[in-house]
Formats: C-alpha cells, structure tokens, sequence
C-alpha cells in the first residue's frame, strides 16, 4: 500500500478491511498505525457498530432481557452480530491492549470457526428446542450432533454456556435499575443509541487523532471474562456475544 503511494504519487483514500465487495474503510494514517502497534482503534469500533447492529433489535432484546427471557434464538442473534461486526478476530483487532490475550484464545480454540459451529449447532435444533434448551434429551443431542457436524460434547458445551448466561440475565432482571441500566448499555452503548444512549462520537474521534490509551488492570479482567467463556468456560455476554479463559487444556 505504501509502496503504490509512493510510486503513484496518489493519496490513499480507502483500505480492504475483508474479503467482500463492501468490507472498505476510509483510510486514517494514524488509526492504522494505532491497530499495527497493538492499539487498537476504538472509533472504526464504534462507527461499524452504528452501522451494522440494528437499533430496532437491540431495543427489542433489551426488553426481552428485562423480563429475564435469554433463550438460544437470542445466543444466535448475538453471534450473527458479532460476525456483521467483523467476527472474533475483526472485534479483538480494533480493542486495545488485547494483543496478549489472542494466544492464549488461539491455545484455547476460540475463533471465528468456533463460532460458526456454535451457529450450526443452533440451526440444527427445532424452534421448540432453540426456546426450550431443556427439552434436548441424550437422543436429541445425538441428531443435533449429526446435523451440525459436531461432536455431543461441543451441544453440551454450548448448552452449559446458555445456560450461564440465561441464569445471569434472570438475576439482572431482579436487580432491579441498576440491573436494567447493565442490561440496557449491553445492548445500547455500542448501537449509536438504543436504551443504552450511544456514545460521544465527537469525543471517540478526538481519541482517534491520537495514542489509544492501554486499558486498566480491570479493564483487562474484564474483557477477558467477557470473551472467554466461548471456549467452554465461563459464559459470554454483552456485545457481541462476547462472553476468563477456560483452561488449557
């Protein structure tokens, strides 16, 4: 890329984020800069947020969660936004002070191919079952195993991650407002709006002209309980999915 500018003598205006026709981005020297020196970049974040996820949606999810209600209709609705966001990787790509944290998810098989065979085990399940979970006998897993592929410990797996998250979001619901405001920046503050109210765009783009910050020791923790379940351990919630490592094995 720097090589064609230099030649050319053309600025750049646009780079390849993806495969696809439409995976562009405008291009931001120092944005870019920021995501190769492990910074990240927060605003590109935050703006495919407000582009991909539907607000609609994310109110509709909030209410449902209000009431306790998490079954695995939603579990699938909230991977298939972390894939319009860019999957796995794309998301832990633009957050930063994450880059030690992408070998131990590669150690623990959390990808974007898990992800997908979480999507196929779901499909494979009758609407009763996606909304009853408890209704998946032995022999039901069986034919859920076959049609997606997989073996019947990764349903179990899956089930007990449903199951951690659905126990949360019932407790959230009893928490009263401080539990709904939790569950309304869940699913709004990434959304440009929503029920969480969206963020400061004028603030996050100041932040992109200059060095992300490294996050807190906190942060860190709690990034890492957010993304790790997906692996087996603990269960994944808040944007997009996203669920402590579990351990090597």
């Amino acid at each position: 890329m720097l090589s064609m500018r230099a030649v050319t003598g053309l600025p750049i205006k646009y780079i390849g984020a993806g495969e696809k026709v439409d995976a562009l981005e405008v291009f931001d020297a120092r944005r870019v800069a920021g995501r190769i020196l492990g910074q990240g970049d927060i605003v590109a974040l935050v703006e495919k947020a407000s582009q991909e996820l539907d607000q609609s949606k994310a109110e509709a999810m909030a209410r449902k969660l209000a009431k306790g209600q998490f079954d695995l209709n939603d579990l699938a609705g909230q991977l298939q936004q972390m894939k319009k966001m860019g999957g796995l990787q794309g998301i832990m790509g633009m957050l930063p002070g994450v880059a030690k944290m992408k070998a131990q998810m590669a150690d623990a098989n959390i990808d974007d191919r898990m992800i997908a065979r979480q999507e196929a085990i779901i499909s494979s399940m009758t609407k009763l079952e996606r909304k009853k979970p408890d209704l998946l006998n032995a022999s039901r897993k069986k034919r859920v195993a076959a049609g997606a592929g997989v073996e019947v410990q990764e349903i179990n797996r899956l089930l007990k991650q449903h199951r951690q998250m659905a126990d949360m979001v019932k407790s959230m619901s009893r928490g009263g407002g401080k539990g709904m405001k939790q569950m309304a920046a869940m699913m709004g503050g990434l959304g440009g709006g929503g029920l969480g109210g969206g963020p400061d765009m004028a603030r996050l783009k100041a932040m992109g002209g200059g060095k992300m910050p490294e996050p807190s020791a906190d942060e860190m923790k709690a990034l890492q309980d957010r993304i790790a379940g997906l692996g087996g351990g603990q269960l994944p919630g808040g944007l997009p999915g996203l669920p402590g490592f579990p351990p090597k094995k």
